[in-house]
């Protein structure tokens, strides 16, 4: 059905939320995510104010045969929140998020950030799974996996994902939980937005009071002996409640520099036993690690403004010894602008749920690794992507499956390498659900699953 003035006026009617057109005020302001080298345009933005206007959106998209792309914080690589020629429903006025203390569970709104979720949890000395860039969507981050600072004692952050709202491809207004509907909360933990517009998400939250942490940097022959020993405490028996993160970079005066963030959640005063043997190794030029708070933590990253380019592509490793740490050393080497290596070490929780527990297919992997290409002047372009692909290349002789982290996927991530990250079993598992909740793949603008 063609999109006429009436036709518009029709959606209207539907949403008390702002409807934006190509050239009216407001309209590429939200069409613009935080990577600068996408130039999305949808047909038409719509701000719903309630989860009653999404599915009015949703079912006025399906009689004018629109797709559909659903954008949170607008922070995908791949720049899924924004697709040309769809309805884009932007749920930047359900940002609420409300806390039970008692229960330790956290309720947010579809379009919330993690700065939202992480000042309503933590003044109650509680936090959610999630990640570690406050701007980036709730909804996007926990329905594809989530990564963060409480990996180890909660797992990935759709891990602790205890039901849903969602919005069907035909408006129903589904509440999801293990009771409800046990197959279609699995495949939310993991599968992405291919199943409906999320609009309430409801977390299971972990104490994180006291917590000791911060970042330490090596140069030198530090950097290779900070790489082993960072894998070294996150293998075998590392405590579930010290999570370890790190990134290896070119620094134009130092060379190759790895850089480790870590933070203890357990007893405070046992935190700078667990930080020492980090801290005796040579080449340590940066050290801020200390008494903190989960709060600091999350907001300790540089923030990406909206001038920078991106094009990310890693791999969750199986093995991560010396030939792969070898590997990241020997690409930071040539890392193009602000790219770096970041590693995640995968362990505690997150190995210990059943594989059923989530749809999320790389829980068996020792670490992810991703070569994250982030650069400004556009004359970079080929270097840098030519950089991140060359990266994942030389990652793959080390890959739990030949695919890497969907959140953090470029905007050409294959097929067969959005199937790897589940596997085969899985992915078939999931092409059923999508089948059953969006037989039409309206909403495709994502980690694609198609419908069985």
């Amino acid at each position: 059905m063609a999109i006429t003035t009436g036709s518009i006026d029709d959606l209207r009617g539907r949403v008390r939320g702002d409807v934006l057109l190509p050239g009216s005020t407001g309209y590429d302001e939200r069409r613009r995510t935080f990577n600068s080298m996408l130039d999305r345009r949808p047909r038409l933005i719509v701000q719903p104010l309630d989860t009653a206007e999404v599915a009015g959106a949703v079912r006025w998209a399906a009689e004018h045969d629109l797709p559909i792309s659903i954008r949170g914080g607008g922070h995908s690589v791949a720049g899924h929140s924004i697709g040309t020629d769809s309805l884009t429903i932007d749920l930047g006025n359900l940002r609420s998020v409300t806390v039970d203390p008692g229960r330790r569970i956290a309720e947010a709104g579809g379009g919330a950030l993690l700065g939202d979720l992480d000042r309503a949890t933590t003044a109650h000395g509680l936090g959610a799974p999630s990640g570690t860039f406050w701007d980036t969507g709730v909804a996007g981050l926990t329905l594809t996996g989530g990564i963060g600072f409480l990996l180890g004692a909660a797992g990935f952050a759709c891990d602790a994902l205890v039901a849903a709202e969602l919005v069907t491809a035909d408006g129903r207004v589904l509440q999801v939980d293990e009771e409800s509907d046990p197959e279609l909360l699995w495949a939310l933990r993991g599968g992405g937005g291919n199943f409906g517009v999320v609009t309430r998400l409801r977390h299971a939250l972990t104490p994180v009071a006291n917590a000791y942490g911060g970042r330490l940097r090596f140069e030198g022959a530090g950097a290779a002996e900070a790489l082993r020993l960072l894998f070294e405490l996150q293998s075998g028996a590392a405590s579930d409640e010290l999570p370890l993160q790190g990134g290896a970079f070119r620094d134009p005066d130092r060379g190759v520099v790895v850089s480790i963030l870590g933070l203890w959640i357990g007893p405070p005063e046992i935190g700078p036993r667990l930080f020492a043997p980090l801290r005796a190794l040579p080449g340590v030029y940066f050290d801020s690690v200390g008494p903190t708070s989960y709060m600091d933590m999350q907001v300790l990253l540089d923030r990406m403004g909206p001038d920078y380019r991106h094009y990310w592509k890693g791999q969750f490793v199986r093995d991560v010894g010396p030939g792969l740490q070898a590997t990241i050393l020997d690409r930071a080497a040539f890392a193009v602008g602000d790219s770096d290596l970041l590693i995640e070490p995968i362990h505690g929780m997150a190995h210990r749920l059943h594989d059923d527990h989530a749809a999320f297919g790389s829980r068996r992997a020792l670490a992810n690794v991703s070569a994250l290409g982030i650069w400004s002047d556009p004359a970079d372009d080929a270097a840098a992507i030519a950089w991140s692909r060359d990266t994942t290349a030389a990652l793959e002789p080390f890959s739990l499956k030949g695919g890497g982290y969907l959140n953090y996927a470029a905007d050409d991530e294959t097929s067969s390498r959005v199937e790897n990250a589940f596997g085969g079993k899985t992915f078939a598992r999931l092409r059923a659900v999508k089948r059953r909740l969006d037989p039409d793949n309206r909403f495709r603008f994502n980690a694609n699953i198609p419908p069985a």
